[in-house]
């Protein structure tokens, strides 16, 4: 009686009959691109005292450990200012957005949940 399957001899795996081994495709294709880093992006919400009016901009900066510590100091201090942070990737597709929903009077957490991808700092 013959056996329902058969050994690849190059990499001993179990093949049906008629089921070609895929281990020398394996080694011959490239191997996986490593992924590039996300980079982060902080953007800023500022409410003119005077006017009432609501700005959004994206801030021109490495965001570091100490970035996010002092910006979360200078949002403590001025309660016009908002600090977000999100990745450039997300801010090139989907900023005009997300700068909509911010520019709202009021932003709760509720709204920046269903924006996703973005969070305060």
């Amino acid at each position: 009686m013959a056996r329902p399957f058969k050994i690849c001899p190059d990499c001993g795996a179990h093949l049906d009959a008629s089921e070609p081994c895929d281990c020398k495709d394996a080694i011959e294709r490239e191997p996986p691109k490593p992924r590039e880093r996300l980079k982060l992006l902080a953007v800023c919400r500022e409410v003119d005292k005077e006017s009432g009016r609501v700005s959004v901009y994206p801030l021109g900066i490495e965001i570091t450990s100490e970035v996010i510590t002092s910006l979360k100091m200078r949002a403590q201090f001025n309660p016009e200012l908002r600090y977000f942070t999100t990745t450039t990737a997300r801010w090139d597709r989907y900023g005009e957005v997300m700068a909509g929903i911010l520019k709202r009077r009021t932003v709760s957490r509720a709204d920046l949940d269903n924006i996703g991808g973005i969070c305060e700092i």
